[in-house]
């Protein structure tokens, strides 16, 4: 009897260790496909493509490499600060005052460049500048206790008036345009600009950073219930500073690619981007209810963004229509995003 025992028992832990069996081709093509189809991005991902499709349809020229290169620049100036802004938005909390940023670290730098300093130099300290206005915003959000839309409502003004101030009011020229610098950030790499390249290379580290660290956590957890964040003893004051300071040093990111490429500084950059940056993130699928986001799909909402305006001009419409085509296209996302969230919510309540 015990020999038996032992045999079965032998049996069963030769079934345990054995390697599962391979799914049937079918099955591993509907898993793949229910794995495509669970993608955040998908939709925006599709609506790009059949964008881009039916302005080809029409104008074949849309279709060429220079057209896609110029499509991808523009998007990349706005949609490098809309990756900032997907960590906000999950905090349930909106910086109004990116462009302001944006234009003050360009005047900023562009006035140390032309003053003498090593360009490198100037580019570093206009990052560190807007790295410091991020961290005005947190420390008047944190210390008045009031939401950073509020604080950053403000602070759009006292910027964009900080840019003005600054340059007199006048385009900054004159800078050093042989220098390094400006050749490798303000030039193409394989074809493609610079700061498409950056674009892409802060997507990836930026996604890690939502998505595989304590602090994205962190981030996640306080826009998904800020009073069980707060009773749990999550930093909240210290994350959402943290995270302005993260946008604000955005800001000075695409505000020195800028500058590289146009090798100018004018105190009217940035104006209107807040629009553009927000649109981006919430057209890429972050929802305004907070506690999730995609980094990647802010970088789709950019090119989307970027497409529309490009399709506008090449069917001939003025460009005063893209605010108003840019703000309806925000609205159908956020229409979409509520329809799919309360399916979602009623199949929970199904299951």
């Amino acid at each position: 009897m015990s020999d038996k025992l032992l045999t079965d028992a032998d049996e069963q832990t030769a079934v345990l260790d054995a390697p599962p069996e391979p799914l049937p081709p079918a099955a591993e093509e509907r898993s793949l496909w229910r794995r495509i189809a669970g993608l955040n991005e998908l939709g925006v991902i599709v609506a790009l493509a059949t964008m881009v499709v039916f302005i080809g349809a029409f104008h074949p020229g849309f279709f060429a490499a220079e057209s896609f290169v110029n499509i991808s620049r523009q998007a990349a100036f706005f949609g490098i600060m809309a990756l900032g802004m997907v960590f906000l938005l999950a905090m349930c909390e909106i910086d109004l005052s990116v462009g302001g940023i944006y234009g003050v670290t360009i005047i900023g730098a562009a006035i140390l460049i032309r003053d003498g300093w090593d360009p490198w130099l100037g580019a570093g300290a206009g990052i560190l500048i807007g790295v410091a206005l991020g961290a005005v915003n947190g420390l008047l959000a944190n210390g008045l206790k009031i939401s950073t839309i509020v604080v950053t409502l403000g602070s759009l003004s006292m910027f964009r008036g900080l840019a003005l101030v600054l340059s007199d009011g006048q385009p900054i020229v004159g800078l050093p345009r042989e220098e390094a610098f400006f050749r490798i950030f303000g030039g193409d790499l394989f074809g493609i600009p610079a700061i498409v390249w950056s674009f892409a290379v802060l997507t990836v580290l930026l996604t890690a950073l939502f998505r595989f660290t304590r602090f994205g956590f962190l981030v996640r957890s306080i826009g998904s219930n800020e009073q069980a964040a707060r009773l749990s003893g999550m930093p909240i004051a210290r994350v959402r500073l943290l995270v302005l300071m993260l946008v604000g040093g955005l800001c000075g990111i695409s505000g020195m690619l800028t500058l590289a490429f146009f090798q100018s500084a004018d105190p009217s950059n940035g104006i209107g981007y807040e629009l553009l940056v927000i649109a981006a993130a919430i057209i890429g699928g972050t929802s305004l209810a907070g506690g999730s986001g995609t980094v990647f799909g802010a970088l789709i909402g950019a090119f989307v963004i970027a497409t529309i305006t490009s399709g506008l001009v090449q069917f001939g419409v003025t460009a005063n229509w893209t605010s108003f085509v840019t703000g309806a296209v925000i609205i159908g996302a956020v229409a979409l995003d509520a329809v799919i969230r309360r399916r979602r919510a009623d199949g929970l309540q199904r299951t």
